[in-house]
């Protein structure tokens, strides 16, 4: 060998580096695997050090971002940590009747109800014919904050958990609230049990989460009837508000926004909380958000929030710009967005609720995100057109819906679009609440347009509609 060759080499020097697992996949090695591919086989690493509550930082391409991104501490908090005071942080009294009052427990077959004075209905196709079923419990439920194999999780009006199963062919109830470390009132669950058209993979730590009045995540196992609770507390000086996604976006990982509407995330397999940047301005709602991933096996996609001032906020992740905030804003001026987001639709599509008591189509068409108003149902058995207007009202269809309106006002019917979270109830239709407490199922029709096809009756309305065709009870 040359001696200059050799002397040239002799100048290089080598240092190991220690990647930290990056942020897209979830900060751990969950995602190394043949599903995913061999790109995401990325360790992670956990420092135990004690000496600080951020235990390991988050390396990014985003320079102006970087010294947001920390893993923290729930056992101690931190002064590097930089936070915005809690602002003004009351959940109305009917928060998860609102959010969790309607549940899909069967694909396009079956949903449950609550109603207002806390009774609980099923809507069920038996022999082709649509029927009510009352199901009879000790008492009055809140909302339906899950559904695991066939398996019901209610909140009651004190806050506490109960599951609804089948025990042989008796429907048996169960107090969740009073298992050990379960003593904690519940004032929210997890917003979806799966998307639209995709059955979830169960696993030994299948689990649904919570959240506690004292704004702490909590964590109780269901796989095998294994019942567990845990405390995973919640991030330093920041109390949960709600749960925006739990598992469908990431998995392993979930979603919360703080009291200070702010986007954090819990991992529960090495129990570390992460705060997400985000601007000072933006500030977010305490709704539950909802996923849109375009292919299942591929980490591409986002998470739809609502902002305070009411407009839509896209958390979106890619392989080229990573973590990126995009806000979309409101269908028109005057008209903000209501409730929760969702639900979202092959990959692309998005339902929303105006203030104006109408459902927007928020969707992707040659790469661009556009709107679209679908209205809400008529009084009979018309359905309302999309409606493709680009700028403004027509306020001569206004009119016409409000003078329709008023022939029937003395019936208690009320057709606009109530902010009662939705629910899927196929992979393309959903189930919206109007204001009269009746339901309406819009789906895809011809030319996949969203369209209204039916007006539902419920015992939640005083809508004098003819929808008892039958009423039958439970075993309880």
């Amino acid at each position: 060998m040359p001696q200059n060759f050799r002397r040239k080499t002799s100048s290089t020097k080598y240092v190991w580096s220690i990647l930290d697992a990056p942020e897209s996949e979830g900060w751990n090695a969950e995602y190394c695997t043949e599903e995913r591919g061999p790109r995401n086989c990325m360790t992670g690493i956990k420092d135990e050090s004690k000496d600080s509550g951020i235990t390991s930082s988050v390396t990014g391409r985003r320079k102006q971002s970087q010294e947001h991104h920390y893993y923290l501490s729930p056992e101690t908090g931190n002064e590097l940590i930089s936070s915005l005071e809690e602002y003004q942080y009351n959940l109305p009294d009917d928060w998860i009747s609102s959010n969790f009052r309607l549940r899909l427990m069967y694909e396009g077959k079956s949903f449950f109800l609550v109603t207002s004075n806390g009774l609980i209905f099923e809507h069920v196709c038996i022999e082709s014919v649509w029927i009510w079923l009352k199901h009879d419990s000790s008492t009055e439920m809140n909302g339906i904050v899950g559904n695991y194999n066939g398996s019901l999780f209610m909140v009651d009006t004190f806050g506490s958990v109960f599951l609804r199963e089948w025990s042989g062919n008796e429907i048996a109830w169960k107090n969740c609230t009073d298992m050990r470390r379960g003593k904690h009132i519940v004032v929210g669950g997890q917003p979806w049990d799966r998307l639209p058209g995709i059955a979830r993979r169960g696993t030994t730590e299948d689990s649904l989460f919570f959240v506690s009045k004292n704004g702490r995540l909590m964590q109780f196992t269901v796989y095998m009837r294994k019942f567990k609770w845990k405390d995973c507390k919640n991030p330093p000086n920041v109390k949960v508000a709600n749960i925006v996604d739990q598992e469908l976006f990431r998995e392993n990982i979930i979603f919360v926004t703080g009291r200070n509407g702010r986007l954090y995330q819990y991992n529960k397999v090495n129990d570390l909380w992460h705060e997400h940047y985000q601007s000072q301005h933006l500030i977010l709602s305490n709704f539950p958000g909802t996923v849109i991933r375009p292919m299942s096996k591929s980490l591409t996609g986002s998470i739809f929030m609502l902002s305070k001032d009411g407009g839509l906020v896209e958390y979106s992740w890619n392989t080229w710009n990573e973590w990126n905030w995009i806000e979309h804003g409101t269908p028109y001026k005057g008209v903000k967005l209501v409730g929760s987001p969702g639900p979202s639709f092959e990959g692309n599509q998005l339902l929303l609720i105006g203030s104006d008591g109408r459902v927007y189509l928020r969707y992707m068409e040659k790469n661009a995100w556009k709107w679209k108003d679908c209205g809400f149902p008529t009084l009979g058995d018309k359905t309302i057109e999309a409606d493709d207007r680009e700028e403004g009202f027509n306020d001569e269809d206004t009119k016409k819906e409000q003078e329709n309106l008023g022939d029937l006002s003395i019936l208690n019917c009320d057709p606009k679009v109530t902010s009662t979270r939705p629910i899927p109830f196929s992979a393309d239709s959903a189930i919206f609440e109007l204001r009269d407490g009746r339901l309406a199922e819009i789906q895809v029709g011809e030319g996949k347009e969203w369209v209204w096809s039916r007006i539902i009756g419920t015992p939640n309305s005083l809508c004098i509609q003819n929808y008892w065709i039958t009423v039958a009870s439970s075993p309880s």
